[in-house]
């Protein structure tokens, strides 16, 4: 195939894939091994041919029902351990990204802390990276503005340049507009 037309399938695709051929497999050499075990290779006469298929009819539905019953929980087993991984791979970043929320409201404006490289999410995560650095340049720019309403204001409120002052409020005015959550 070439590059173009070469199919890549999620991780999640590939495993369930496995899971369901390595159960598909093991059910054939199990009932291979079954069969086996529960038939007669010497039955030459009329009466060994009857009491190997009573024998066989006799043991073929237990030794079936076990089968059965080991390949559900390989099957239940390998499926539980698959969930578990896939969900850390998500569950890690949501977990990140709450932590990161937290520090924002308790500590104000700081860097969030990367995810994995391996987990999934990852592209949510550039967004959630770039709505911060949005927010804390929004901040940013309310501080100086702020400030810039402060300093035009004067130390004691005495010299006040009017239309410093009515820049700075314009300024400030814009953008607190500009705020979107």
């Amino acid at each position: 195939m070439s590059k173009r037309q070469q199919v890549h399938l999620p991780l999640e695709v590939r495993m369930v894939a496995k899971i369901g051929l390595s159960v598909a497999g093991a059910a054939s050499l199990g009932l291979l091994a079954v069969l086996g075990l529960v038939s007669d290779d010497q039955a030459g006469s009329y009466g060994q041919i009857i009491g190997a298929f009573d024998l066989a009819r006799q043991n073929l539905g237990p030794a079936l029902l076990v089968l059965g019953l080991t390949l559900t929980g390989f099957a239940g087993i390998s499926a539980w351990m698959f969930s578990l991984y896939a969900s850390f791979r998500v569950a890690g970043p949501l977990y990140r990204m709450a932590r990161d929320l937290e520090q924002q409201i308790d500590q104000g404006p700081v860097a969030p802390l990367p995810i994995r490289t391996t987990d999934r999410l990852q592209r949510e995560w550039k967004a959630f990276e770039a709505s911060v650095a949005a927010l804390q340049a929004q901040h940013e720019e309310l501080r100086q503005a702020l400030g810039a309403v402060r300093r035009a204001l004067g130390p004691n409120n005495e010299t006040v340049d009017a239309a410093t002052l009515a820049s700075a409020l314009a300024r400030l005015k814009n953008t607190q507009q500009r705020v979107r959550l």
